[in-house]
């Protein structure tokens, strides 16, 4: 086997699993479904927000009921999703609900499964045979890959996902070398990140920090170094850097969810969505909107005591020297998520 690049410059070997493959496309929603986890590593990513909190999201979204799964599934044209965490198997029940919820409406719809259970609590994995398709576990030892070799009967696609830490070469080499000759599929190794909650116990333990961006130095020559080693092995091995996660896929998905849900006056521009605001008194904006520029009921909207409308509208109206001095006008750019985001204004 070679060592291969995706369009995302991710490198694998062997063949990428179809979970990775719907990810690369922005075509996976992110299910959270408990902040709960039964494993405390030093290196958990989460935000103070959801770590240790049994709360459920669906990617930015917050989840109220059952329809907000689906409802966010269709905004962003998913083909799959991931069932994520904290650990979702400390709330299998759970899990079983929105799976049979997901498959019943999307019948063709991939469903992976992220887990830290390696402990006799994994055979509730069995409650979720012929609903979820991939399993993928976070394992710290050799030992714990061994233990779960009988698991690996259960009707899935069985994969392993670690982070990539430096100065870890000989444990990671181990792992791999266990999974291989256990079973597994794959094993995906995550490009190790620094974040808001973990950098301070990686800076403790002399981690190097790139300074542009959220990677921690070394992981991804750790992670092309084990590619070539474990090149011709059966387990195809995937190393997804954190620029993936972080921008491409998520910005993909951004960009099917802002065509989904974007309205009639409002535009596209590398993810976000842009419009033109205009806040002053309404009615008289209205007015103007329709008598001086003859701008029709679909091209503005209003929203307290804001009116939006396209952006080159808004435009115009600041070239209009009487007019413009009785409202604030701006353009304004937002995350296409449910509850937008603005990310930038900029005044005329």
């Amino acid at each position: 086997m070679s060592i291969k690049i995706t369009d995302a410059n991710s490198y694998y070997t062997g063949k990428l699993s179809k979970g990775c493959k719907l990810c690369i496309k922005g075509k996976k929603s992110v299910l959270f479904v408990t902040g709960l986890c039964g494993v405390n590593c030093y290196y958990c990513p989460l935000s103070n927000e959801k770590k240790g909190k049994d709360i459920s999201y669906i990617n930015e979204r917050k989840i109220e009921n059952n329809q907000d799964i689906l409802e966010e599934i269709k905004a962003c044209s998913s083909k799959g999703i991931s069932l994520t965490g904290g650990d979702p198997l400390l709330k299998v029940d759970r899990c079983l609900e929105y799976s049979k919820l997901i498959k019943d409406e999307y019948n063709d719809h991939h469903i992976h499964l992220y887990t830290g259970t390696t402990d006799k609590r994994v055979n509730g994995l069995k409650k979720l045979e012929g609903l979820v398709d991939e399993v993928r576990f976070h394992v710290k030892s050799e030992d714990e890959v061994n233990q779960l070799k009988d698991i690996l009967k259960m009707n899935f696609i069985f994969g392993l996902e670690i982070p990539a830490i430096p100065g870890d070469f000989e444990r990671i080499k181990s792992i791999i070398n266990a999974a291989d000759r256990v079973g597994f599929s794959y094993i995906n190794l995550n490009e190790f990140e620094y974040t808001e909650t973990n950098w301070e116990n990686l800076s403790i333990k002399g981690f190097d920090f790139d300074s542009d961006s959220s990677m921690v130095k070394g992981s991804k020559e750790l992670s092309m170094k084990l590619l070539e080693i474990f090149e011709d092995s059966n387990i195809s091995i995937h190393f997804c850097p954190s620029v993936l996660k972080d921008a491409i896929q998520l910005r993909r998905r951004w960009e099917r969810r802002a065509k989904n849900t974007k309205k009639y006056y409002e535009e596209i521009d590398d993810s976000l969505i842009v419009k033109g605001e205009i806040n002053g008194e309404p009615k008289e904006i209205v007015n103007y909107l329709k008598n001086n520029l003859g701008v029709s009921k679909k091209m503005y909207e209003i929203q307290e005591r804001k009116v939006y409308t396209h952006w080159a509208i808004a435009e115009e109206i600041s070239k209009d020297e009487v007019f413009s001095k009785k409202v604030k006008i701006g353009i304004v750019k937002e995350y296409p998520i449910h509850k937008r985001v603005v990310v930038e204004y900029i005044p005329l």
